[in-house]
């Protein structure tokens, strides 16, 4: 089971049912039967079972019982399926409302809270000092060597800065019967118990995350430090190009002793690249492209210089590099003659 929500009760019929009914209860949508309920008591709770309604309202031999839902009869707490809960909440006066959409998503909630409380961001807390896995070794040695450098360029080209801080991630793929009657009988306790296993089954996962974290950090820190890094030009020109709207843009670029203008597809130039490819330049400027260039050539973010959109300037190169690369130019001119 994983798709119990908790409902309130919003009417008074429906109530005196759950509490005191014995028969089954036909549900109607206007003078429509939609579906019948029963209950089965199995202390300290009442099983709801649904069954299927003819079209005269009454139930055939060939009908089967679906489970429904719980009602906690001491604390007249209601739990329903996705699927009842869709036909109670309808109409002009609904049986229920929701109160909490997901049970599963609750408890995993405060499991994970309660996990990165006993932690509180401290790998001390942890009961392992040391990655002994072999395969954790080898994921974390290509983390700091690979992963932190792409997690950290998406992260800048998101405008998102690494939080350090440490995430669980209990998930409840379903909700067995015990662990929902535990959680229902005991919530603090259920959730202290599943807390104190999730951190002893993954402590060196948790372990792995920290170390993780330290390379990212690191990563971000040396990349914003480096401020020549083409990754800021890119982010750069991909904000550029985003806030003008355009589809088309002109950019004029410097490159091998040449400066060439030309026109090219806007989403060519977005996000983080090696280089930039001619395939979206019109055929004749990609012609003249090729001719000063070569035939195998790209350009990249340091080759661009301006990037206009109609007759606005959306994107310049800082003057520091265009003064080095007008130098540039200019003593390639002087090599060539």
């Amino acid at each position: 089971m994983k798709d119990l929500v908790q409902c309130t009760v919003s009417r008074n019929d429906f109530q005196r049912w759950l509490d005191w009914g014995n028969a089954p209860l036909t549900i109607c949508t206007g003078e429509k039967a939609v579906t019948m309920l029963l209950k089965i008591e199995k202390k300290p709770v009442d099983y709801l079972y649904q069954t299927a309604v003819e079209a005269d309202g009454c139930i055939s031999w060939k009908n089967g019982l679906t489970f429904c839902g719980v009602h906690d009869i001491k604390n007249h707490t209601l739990y329903l399926t996705e699927r009842l809960t869709a036909v109670l909440t309808d109409g002009q006066t609904p049986f229920v409302a929701r109160a909490i959409p997901s049970v599963v998503n609750e408890i995993c909630a405060k499991i994970n809270q309660r996990v990165e409380q006993i932690i509180a961001n401290d790998r001390s807390n942890l009961p392992t000092r040391i990655v002994s896995s072999g395969q954790a070794k080898r994921d974390l040695q290509y983390y700091q060597d690979y992963g932190a450098k792409e997690a950290v360029i998406c992260q800048i080209f998101a405008n998102q800065a690494p939080d350090g801080q440490f995430h669980s991630d209990y998930i409840l793929n379903e909700l067995p019967e015990a662990a929902f009657m535990a959680w229902l009988q005991d919530p603090e306790g259920f959730i202290e118990t599943e807390a104190d296993q999730h951190i002893k089954i993954n402590q060196e996962k948790f372990l792995l995350q920290f170390l993780k974290n330290d390379a990212l950090l690191e990563e971000y820190q040396a990349l914003m430090q480096d401020t020549e890094n083409p990754i800021h030009r890119m982010k750069a020109i991909t904000e550029a190009i985003k806030a003008s709207g355009a589809k088309t843009v002109t950019v004029t670029v410097q490159k091998d002793g040449a400066e060439l203008t030309f026109k090219t597809g806007a989403n060519s130039l977005t996000g983080h690249r090696n280089y930039y490819s001619t395939y979206d330049i019109p055929a004749q400027d990609r012609r003249e492209f090729e001719r000063l260039f070569g035939r195998s050539a790209n350009y990249t973010a340091e080759d661009i210089t301006r990037i206009t959109y109609g007759k606005n300037t959306i994107y310049e190169t800082p003057p520091i590099q265009a003064e080095d690369m007008a130098e540039h130019i200019g003593m390639g001119g002087m090599q060539l003659g």
